[in-house]
């Protein structure tokens, strides 16, 4: 190692590169103080003095300018893996002393139904009471998008891509319904059919498209030329169900998030009753990411959940024959 990198590796504080860390991912100033609870002229001078320090402008701010430099692009792409090594080591070591603690941040998409995951949080949180669980929701396309570009490590969405550097996991299925609010003309009609959605305003996702997570429900409406006037389009269930509760059109719900509402006599399940189409629930996670302790146990804990889930449901040796035993398959490995 050269003096100057000796000298720079001695002098250097940390303190300075997490707050540069902080400012490039918060994208401002403003964003930084905030988050690391320091007063603006306190984090604006800790940027000063790390370019000084380096002899470089890592950050051109001005006037509706904030970008990084080729020069800022690469000290954090350094800060970045250095302050997940220093975070892991953290964990370790406060792990010895029986107190895992720090955050996790997690992006599911806003329509997916997935008791493995709940109940892996459940478990999660028991185990691990001091860590702080961030979820955010995002339509299943930017969650992978997310992931695919290193700005998330943890997603459970509804879309899987063939991408290098991206692994998926299987979680589970969510049957889906079409489903219409009181306002509606067919709200608590009986002995409705197919033929009578034709025509009609419907409400979408924005994944309500072929090759996108809810494929099943768009070749369903494609097939039986449901073509009405498309009313309006969200990608956050919530939404979804407030439009269809206004009489604006009818739209498809997850069976299971819906089912309180239907009981309560606010939505309306439309045909088809049987044979309804099913959303595949994913894992998302980078292949070769360094993941901190925190979230190399929690997909541990996720993935022993869903394992355990399908032996229950499909691998219960007491319910099959013994020359069955040895053959069966659980449709999450087809």
């Amino acid at each position: 190692m050269s003096l100057s990198g000796d000298k720079l590796l001695r002098n250097l504080d940390w303190n300075l590169l997490y707050t540069f860390l902080v400012i490039v991912e918060e994208s401002s100033i403003t964003g930084a103080a905030r988050k690391l609870s320091l007063s603006q002229p306190s984090v604006s001078n800790a940027l000063k003095r790390l370019e000084a320090h380096l002899g470089m402008r890592l950050i051109e701010r001005r006037k509706g300018l904030f970008a990084l430099t080729f020069q800022g692009q690469r000290v954090y792409e350094y800060i970045s893996s250095a302050g997940d090594i220093i975070s892991h080591m953290a964990e370790l070591f406060s792990d010895e002393e029986g107190s895992l603690h720090g955050e996790i941040d997690i992006q599911i998409a806003s329509h997916t139904y997935c008791p493995a995951f709940d109940q892996t949080l459940a478990e999660f949180h028991s185990l691990y009471p001091l860590v702080l669980i961030n979820i955010s929701s995002q339509p299943s396309a930017d969650i992978v998008t997310a992931v695919a570009g290193g700005k998330l490590k943890i997603g459970i969405c509804t879309k899987k891509i063939a991408q290098t550097g991206l692994q998926f996991d299987l979680l589970g299925y969510e049957q889906l319904a079409f489903f219409c609010g009181p306002p509606h003309p067919l709200y608590g009609r009986k002995n409705l059919t197919l033929d009578d959605l034709k025509g009609l305003a419907y409400v979408s996702f924005e994944s309500d498209q072929p090759g996108e997570g809810l494929d099943d429900i768009a070749r369903l409406r494609a097939e039986h030329s449901f073509w009405g006037q498309l009313a309006a389009v969200s990608a956050n269930e919530e939404e979804i169900r407030r439009l269809i509760l206004t009489g604006m059109g009818f739209g498809a719900l997850g069976l299971e998030t819906a089912r309180p509402y239907v009981e309560q006599g606010q939505l309306f399940q439309l045909p088809p009753y049987d044979q309804l189409p099913i959303s595949k629930v994913y894992l998302v996670t980078p292949e070769n990411n360094l993941m901190s302790e925190i979230e190399k146990r929690f997909l541990t804990m996720l993935r022993n959940t869903v394992k355990q889930s399908v032996r229950d449901l499909y691998f219960n040796a007491n319910d099959l024959p013994e020359a069955d035993q040895s053959e069966a398959q659980s449709p999450f490995d087809q």
